[in-house]
């Protein structure tokens, strides 16, 4: 198969992915308010606890005393990370119950360019998203953003969901194993809410503070809060930029390599179609 024909799977399954989302517009509203609603609850506690939402303790492990900037930008880069999982993570085992798959793992086309459209239109999804968290936050939560902040912080993205999107396509590839997504997938969204930076900062622990180290999560978010929240810029932050390279391109081959086992093994075994 030619480039120029790979290159129109990727465009088609892309154009699938945008077409059923537009089918139901409530789900953008969801994604946009749901993320900074939960914050309602850790602004309220904060308040109970330190008598507002500045507290010198905060500023000793994270360098500035304000939580709700920290927490904002927890809420919205996280955005890519769940948006990933849900939606590229589980989509062939959505193709299962629209009856497709069977058809996909059997075409000539490969499965990973198929999953290569569905990143695309996540990413863009989840961009959509966060681009409107990030306006409700600028005009209603104080959180100050300017453009030059938002260009360095969106090469921090760009290197956090290259490979995150690499794990999810070896995730997609394990439900064609295990037949089951929801259950594996809320517990890896609670294990990034405790061992990453999400919510609170990881230093609280040296337990959460050693396991972090093994997300790539946990580096985009303190380079990006770096760069918000400190006044830094990416020169400063070049051990960060390198570790997420290399983070890049172990998830990337791995999740290509487990997709593909996977995929051959559930072959083997004749279980594709099964629930």
């Amino acid at each position: 198969m030619n480039f120029k024909a790979q290159l129109r799977i990727v465009i088609s399954e892309f154009q699938k992915s945008i077409k059923i989302w537009l089918a139901y517009p409530i789900l953008l509203v969801f994604w946009v308010i749901a993320p900074l609603m939960w914050l309602l609850p850790f602004i309220f506690q904060g308040k109970a606890l330190v008598g507002g939402m500045h507290s010198e303790a905060f500023k000793n492990l994270t360098g500035s005393p304000n939580y709700l900037p920290f927490v904002l930008i927890g809420a919205m880069v996280s955005t890519y990370i769940f948006s990933g999982l849900w939606g590229v993570g589980n989509s062939l085992r959505e193709e299962t119950y629209w009856g497709t798959l069977e058809y996909i793992i059997a075409s000539p086309a490969s499965p990973i360019l198929v999953l290569l459209g569905k990143t695309l239109a996540e990413f863009l999804y989840a961009s959509v998203n966060v681009g409107l968290q990030a306006l409700l936050a600028t005009l209603f939560l104080g959180l100050n953003l300017t453009i030059t902040k938002i260009l360095p912080v969106l090469v921090i993205v760009l290197l956090l969901v290259i490979g995150f999107y690499g794990f999810a396509i070896a995730f997609a590839g394990l439900t064609l194993l295990i037949k089951e997504a929801h259950g594996w997938v809320h517990t890896i969204e609670w294990v990034f809410y405790l061992f990453s930076p999400i919510r609170y900062p990881v230093e609280v622990s040296p337990i959460t503070k050693t396991l972090s180290a093994l997300i790539p999560l946990t580096y985009a978010l303190v380079a990006i809060r770096t760069i918000i929240l400190l006044n830094k810029n990416l020169g400063d932050l070049h051990k960060i930029i390198f570790i997420l390279l290399i983070m890049d391109i172990v998830l990337l081959l791995g999740g290509y390599i487990i997709f593909r086992l996977s995929e051959r093994r559930t072959k083997v075994a004749g279980t594709l179609g099964q629930y």
